[in-house]
């Protein structure tokens, strides 16, 4: 039985992230704006983080994909979430993992919303936010990118 692990992500694992996301091509990564797969660009946004939050999932001690709350080193108060898994991790539940973990690590920070965006052709990961809960409340302009929130009440 192979060891998953969740583990935080610092600038030494840019490498690998890109080097992931890479192998996986453009065409499969078409969704995912975050950054691009540029290890020095990777590199500077993990070593500039301060208050988002950068994990990856390891599968065996390989990089499986990686998600983030990121938005409140720019002075947002609500995270916005993002998740990639790689092509070869992809149908095993690694998305859910990661929103599963992001909801539970806002819920345990009186963090009282979460939000994210996806393109609406998306229909898997639509499907996955939908079932968690969130609601689309505008769309981006420009990319078409649904906007979608969760909000709960925080402990006082």
């Amino acid at each position: 039985m192979r060891q998953l692990s969740i583990e935080p992500l610092g600038h030494a694992h840019a490498v690998s992230i890109a080097a992931m996301m890479e192998a996986d091509g453009a065409e499969y990564r078409s969704g995912f704006h975050p950054f691009p797969p540029d290890s020095a660009e990777i590199a500077q946004i993990l070593r500039d983080a301060r208050q988002d939050r950068y994990w990856g999932m390891f599968i065996a001690g390989e990089l499986a994909g990686f998600m983030m709350l990121r938005g409140w080193d720019e002075g947002y108060q609500r995270p916005s979430f993002g998740v990639y898994v790689a092509k070869p991790h992809g149908g095993r539940g690694l998305g859910r993992l990661a929103l599963d973990w992001c909801l539970s690590f806002c819920r345990s920070n009186d963090i009282p919303a979460m939000m994210l965006k996806v393109y609406p052709s998306n229909t898997f990961a639509v499907a996955l936010y939908e079932s968690a809960g969130f609601d689309v409340i505008g769309t981006e302009e420009g990319s078409g990118q649904s906007i979608m929130e969760k909000r709960w009440k925080v402990s006082a």
